[in-house]
């Protein structure tokens, strides 16, 4: 963890020109003719990037939980599938990140126990806000701030003739990503990203008998891209757009 850390601080020293693309008005040379009103008129045809785009992701993450709570899940992997709103250098997104395990120990819920053989799945929902520092070489550090959730479902209630009601946990999630970006045209990028980060979530809400935080690891691709906007642009030069 702290090895990753220095390397990210060296790296943030770095000058910014990490997935660089162009955010300036370009027009064709040739004119073309526009209408408005139906009135025709001389145009060049031009292009500009939008500030939005999307970016999503798929990757595997690793847990380290407490103590308490590893001795009930223990430390596992899962999937991760994310999906923001970009907007310049700023995301909004979420992350959906399931998983099927089977607890290490005996826990009660309730009136019901949850044994070994019970199939569970330790669903973690993020909501997060994250921002692009740019790095040479296309690459980039993005550290982000967020909500995370634990939704614990068990699959097999059939077979095991019971019915469990497990409290959510939740808790702040805050973190930073690395990503190495490829261009894969003029505003669309393809990256491979690690990214670590540590939760708050509540768990001892949960059951008294478990901890509170854990530690995540996730590596993963991604994709990231923003909308071309097209429009004329008269050639009067009186800055008129349709």
């Amino acid at each position: 963890m702290k090895r990753c850390l220095l390397l990210l601080a060296v790296l943030s020293t770095a000058c910014c020109y990490g997935q660089q693309y162009s955010r300036e008005i370009t027009c064709g040379t040739d004119t073309v003719t526009g209408y408005s009103f139906y009135e025709p008129y001389p145009a060049f045809a031009c292009t500009k990037v939008s500030g939005f785009g999307i970016r999503a992701e798929i990757g595997v993450s690793g847990y380290a939980y407490n103590n308490k709570t590893k001795q009930w899940l223990g430390n596992h992997f899962g999937g991760s599938l994310a999906l923001a709103v970009a907007y310049k250098n700023f995301t909004i997104g979420f992350r959906f990140k399931p998983w099927t395990i089977r607890p290490k120990t005996d826990l009660a819920f309730g009136s019901d126990t949850l044994t070994p053989s019970a199939e569970l799945n330790p669903i973690k929902l993020d909501y997060y806000v994250g921002y692009s520092i740019d790095l040479k070489h296309n690459i980039s550090v993005e550290p982000y701030i967020g909500w995370t959730s634990s939704v614990f479902e068990v699959i097999n209630e059939k077979d095991l003739h019971r019915s469990y009601d497990i409290q959510t946990a939740n808790g702040l999630i805050a973190g930073v990503t690395l990503n190495k970006y490829f261009r894969i045209s003029e505003f669309q990028f393809f990256s491979v990203f690690i990214s670590t980060g540590y939760a708050t979530t509540g768990f001892s809400k949960t059951n008294s008998r478990l901890g509170n935080g854990y530690y995540e690891g996730t590596f993963g691709i991604a994709y990231k891209g923003f909308y071309r906007m097209h429009f004329l642009r008269r050639a009067d030069g009186s800055k008129k757009y349709h």
